[in-house]
């Protein structure tokens, strides 16, 4: 099993808190910011070639002089933290391999029937 960071317990953590059905697959979002923009280009195509979806670059503070790029990418699973954490061991192993920083996920709450 892919180890999970702090940070992604205490999302995991905060979900189940507010009733969260862990098992439920749903979209969750991942952030990966990047000084340079080969890199974070690189990065996209890798990590839509891992299979992320809707994978999208930006540069979210370009109007405030940040010359950072983020990418956006998506993936649908479920939370249970094997799952999450493969998709997470995935996505912070390429980051690093183009000098990229994973700051985290989200997913909506999918509450349990």
């Amino acid at each position: 099993m892919a180890l999970l960071e702090p940070m992604d317990f205490e999302t995991l953590n905060a979900l189940s808190a507010h009733g969260d059905d862990k098992t439920a697959i749903r979209d969750v979002i991942h952030y990966t910011y990047f000084t340079d923009e080969d890199e974070a280009r690189g990065f996209a195509k890798a990590i839509l070639a891992a299979g992320f979806h809707d994978v999208a670059l930006g540069q979210p503070a370009a109007d405030e002089g940040d010359t950072g790029f983020v990418v956006r990418a998506h993936h649908d699973g479920t939370l249970i933290a094997s799952d999450i954490g493969e998709r997470l061991s995935v996505i912070r192993e390429l980051a690093v391999s183009f000098s990229g920083d994973h700051d985290g996920w989200e997913a909506a709450l999918v509450l349990e029937a």
